[in-house]
């Protein structure tokens, strides 16, 4: 028996987050029993931080600040503590757990406070804005609006003990930064702190910078680039400055030892500025990097860059007119809100690939392919001479077998690296591409294993896994995770390559289940939903269109379904799948003033509870309407309408589960809502007026037919209230209306962003699964196997994207890394593996696979709060299946067979 996934607020060991409200977890493996008895939660303060971790004796010695007791009622996914917590204190937390047969096993875990609402003594300072005349130098431009190094040497007292991780970095930058100790990188971090709505909190990390540090002299460098904070975000050239004008910092460093603590630097005006080797930066455009200028811009004794790879002595003088060195004030951020702890998971680097073919076009370009589409950025091993210039830049996909990159629109997406004639492992420091290809021109040529492309996201791993006897649906898998890989970067984007790479609601909303299966999501959706809280709260309860929420342009417009509606799905999704109240409390609020906001809106309007005016986007980018544009042909106030009483009934469920009055209040919304839909939106025979694909898979899905109440879970977890029922059958005149429909269509779906979402899922639920599969498996346009066929490594923005001939499609709007369509994997993992919540987490889980020759066997996995679920199948040529099936301990599942079979699956392995 082993206790593993040891978590506080959804990490392991997390230094320097926001612990409050403070919430344990944990996961039970190898146990020979099935269930928990009991488990027991110690906590108690470490010092210095949590060196004494590994110590057996600790908690015979410590001082415990809490200790549950034997608890029989400790809830393994959620175990929520209330404590006083100070900043910058080490906390160790210790689990032991006992189960039914008498085993037991324990397990020790460890988080630690950044600042909180500790007063900070560092101060925000600034690189010195100089006055330019015509002849003064170009510094202040180099120090203000590109990028800048901040600069501090410092001492430290002997001794320090470097092994205990006695020494701890407190800082932000603003836009974004990298911090440098004594030649190397902190940390293993890039693009920190992140794109957040810095207007309301600007988030601060902490780092253990003991490696980095030695007796004596020390010297301290923070690179700062513009980023989401400064650098220009938006269409047609989209906005600069939006959060602030100039570049900023603030750091405090302590050393521990046994004599105590130390503040042995923070950032105040003694500080010093450095021009930059960085001479040009930002999200859209990319970055330039002179190495040139690394030699008057570092201390006389280090290279704070990191970048070089052997000794060189070589000093190369200040370019004329340039001073490497200037001054700094002290200049706070005044658009932004205050210095918190951090919600944003650190964007790190998570895999890395080689070049699979450098080609040489009929243009006569060098081109390398790296085989995926992948966010990050391609580094460099150069040893050129000095002066030679490299620039690589980003695309998608070739056409006519050149380069292409015209899709990115305004987005230039390149890095050029300027060699000081010494070796080095170049790489960009404050941008990122979305690229599969990457074009190189150079003075001198180059070769294949001198590039190495790495993909960078936020830093959460893979939890679900789907492996099938078709090679090109085990393809699409992989689309739609890597679709979700590259655009989860600090915020669920739309695309990662264009002039765009926003957070869009409406594509993370319809995704978000998807997600949560995939990957662990929990601590990425709670920065992303903290930010989106924000921005409601000067939007009456209306959720943007885009978060963070750009305040100019159409991206600044708020309130249109089903964009506006991630505000109250996404928080239920993370809910259902991972099942913490502590996070569904903490979201409430604004899945609440979400829907107060649209009932103060259609109640101002006389008549039944419906949305009855507003822009929706509704079933975006849908083939089904006649008249050309991005707008499916569903009526898209029937879409709000129901995504209201959607909404509605949610939060009612969640008022209830949190033991709130109100929950009563929202019910009776709900219902209202509902009679009004059928009133105006349904026949005298009980089926949707709007007569699509969409409108009969949200009637099935969201529950507003006469025939399935509470089917509304089958695009989504069901719910204990909802008590979900086998669909085996359940065919229902809107389902079959709905396979009518698909045949009509020539088997093919026609659904946009909405539609596709629930299409499967309502098919399957109404029993019409071998429809739903027949869509799976179609390989023709319109179709998710047609983009597999025509070498899509990801999905695609629409479902034409790229005509069979290889031709990119001439609309404006082709990203070739969307991942919306990708949605279709929650279906698969449902209904074609058929793992379901039945109770939120997984607690207790629907196992209901639905098998079939055409797909030869399916194998799924999944890692729930609870532990390891397994639901695989395989038919043979005379059609007889067999079914594995994995249950963790703890949780218990209820077994659906397709010949009518069930069956309670406790604890353990399964064979039928």
């Amino acid at each position: 028996m082993k206790i593993e996934k040891l978590r506080v607020n959804h990490l392991e060991n997390p230094l320097g987050f926001a612990v409050c409200p403070l919430s344990f977890s944990w996961i039970v493996t190898d146990a020979d029993g099935s269930r928990q008895r009991w488990a027991r939660i110690r906590v108690a303060e470490s010092c210095p931080y949590h060196a004494s971790m590994a110590e057996e004796s600790f908690w015979e010695q410590a001082e415990i600040l809490f200790d549950s007791g034997e608890d029989a009622d400790a809830d393994s996914m959620d175990y929520p503590v209330s404590l006083d917590l100070r900043p910058r204190t080490g906390y160790l937390w210790e689990v032991t757990v006992m189960a039914d047969n008498g085993e037991s096993a324990s397990a020790t875990g460890c988080f630690e406070t950044g600042k909180m609402d500790e007063p900070w003594s560092g101060q925000w300072i600034s690189p010195k804005m100089e006055e330019k005349s015509e002849n003064a130098s170009q510094q202040a431009e180099d120090a203000n609006q590109v990028s800048t190094i901040l600069a501090k040497k410092f001492l430290v007292d002997e001794p320090l003990e470097i092994s205990s991780g006695a020494a701890r970095l407190y800082i932000c930058g603003l836009g974004v930064y990298e911090c440098w100790i004594n030649g190397e990188k902190v940390g293993e971090e890039y693009l920190a702190p992140g794109y957040h709505s810095y207007d309301f909190h600007l988030q601060a990390q902490t780092y253990d910078v003991a490696p980095y540090l030695k007796a004596g002299e020390n010297e301290i460098c923070i690179w700062l680039g513009e980023g989401w904070f400064k650098g220009r975000l938006g269409f047609d050239g989209g906005f600069t400055d939006i959060y602030g004008d100039r570049l900023y910092a603030i750091a405090e460093l302590y050393v521990k030892n046994e004599q105590g603590e130390k503040l042995a630097v923070r950032t105040d005006d003694t500080w010093e500025s450095r021009v930059s080797p960085i001479t040009f930066n930002n999200i859209y455009d990319g970055e330039v990097y002179d190495a040139r200028r690394e030699s008057w811009s570092a201390s006389l004794t280090e290279n704070p860059t990191g970048n070089l790879l052997e000794d060189d002595e070589k000093i190369l003088s200040e370019p004329a007119g340039i001073s490497g060195y200037g001054a700094v004030e002290l200049a706070a951020p005044e658009r932004c809100g205050a210095l918190t702890d951090r919600y944003g998971l650190p964007i790190v680097k998570k895999e890395s690939f080689a070049v699979k073919e450098m080609i040489h076009t009929p243009k006569d370009e060098t081109v390398l392919d790296f085989g995926q589409e992948i966010t990050g950025w391609v580094e460099i091993d150069c040893d050129f001479p000095e002066g030679t210039k490299i620039t690589l830049s980003a695309g998608e996909i070739l056409q006519n077998d050149c380069f292409y990159r015209e899709n990115l629109r305004t987005a230039k997406a390149e890095f050029t690296y300027i060699s000081n004639g010494k070796r080095a492992l170049a790489r960009p420091h404050f941008t990122f591409y979305g690229f599969r290809y990457m074009k190189v021109e150079c003075d001198v040529s180059v070769r294949a294993d001198q590039f190495t492309a790495w993909h960078l996201r936020s830093d959460f791993d893979q939890i679900g896994q789907i492996e099938t006897g078709n090679a090109k649906v085990n393809q699409l898998f992989s689309n739609a995770l890597w679709g979700q890989k590259d655009n989860f970067l600090d915020v669920p984007t739309d695309c990662p390559q264009r002039d765009e790479r926003l957070g869009w609601t409406g594509d993370a909303q319809v995704f978000s289940e998807t997600a949560c299966y995939n990957m662990y999501m929990p601590a990425f959706y709670r920065k992303y939903l903290w930010d989106m809280r924000a921005e409601q709260s000067i939007l009456g309860g209306s959720v943007p269109n885009v978060v963070p929420r750009l305040k100019q342009g159409m991206v600044a417009e708020h309130g249109s379904c089903p964009w506006a509606d991630a505000g109250v799905i996404i928080p239920w999704n993370v809910y259902q799948h991972y099942g913490s109240k502590t996070l569904l409390a903490e979201t409430y609020p604004g899945m609440k003033a979400w829907v107060d906001c649209q009932r103060k809106r259609e109640e101002s309007i006389e008549g039944p509870h419906l949305v009855k005016d507003g822009f929706h986007f509704a079933d975006w980018l849908a083939l089904d309407n006649e008249q050309p544009g991005p707008f499916g042909a569903t009526d898209p106030l029937y879409i709000a309408s129901a995504y209201y009483y959607r909404c509605a009934d949610i939060v009612a469920q969640s008022a209830q589960i949190l033991g709130y009055e109100e929950a009563e209040e929202y019910r009776n919304l709900a219902e209202a809502i509902k009679k009004a839909i059928r009133e105006n939106y349904f026949d005298d025979n009980g089926l949707c007026k709007c007569e699509t694909q969409t409108g009969s898979a949200i009637a099935i899905c969201f529950g507003l037919t006469d025939a399935l109440d509470c089917a509304g879970k089958a695009a989504g977890a069901a719910s204990e209230e909802v008590g979900e029922k086998s669909q085996l059958d359940g065919k229902t005149r809107e389902g079959d209306a709905l396979e009518a429909r698909v045949k009509a269509n020539n088997d093919h779906l026609n659904t946009g962003f909405v539609g596709t979402t629930m299409l499967c899922p309502a098919l399957t639920a109404t029993g019409h699964n071998d429809t739903a599969v027949t869509l799976l498996l179609n390989e023709d346009f319109p179709s998710w196997l047609y983009s597999v066929n025509l070498g899509a490594t990801t999905i695609w923005e629409r479902w034409d994207s790229v005509g069979p001939d290889g031709t990119i499609s001439a609309e404006g709007m082709n990203s070739l890394n969307h991942y919306s369509y990708g949605s279709i994997e929650a279906w698969m993992y449902g209904y074609v593996c058929g793992i379901r919540p039945a109770e939120p987490g997984f607690r207790r889980a629907i196992l209901e696979p639905h098998p079939g020759q055409r797909l030869h066997f399916v194998k799924g996995k999944l890692e729930t709060p609870m532990g390891l679920y397994e639901s695989s199948w395989s038919c043979d040529e005379s059609g007889k299946v067999t079914y594995t099936f994995t249950v963790p301990f703890g949780a218990e599942a209820e077994l659906r067979l397709p010949d009518g079979r069930t069956k309670v699956l406790t604890a353990g392995k399964w064979v039928f």
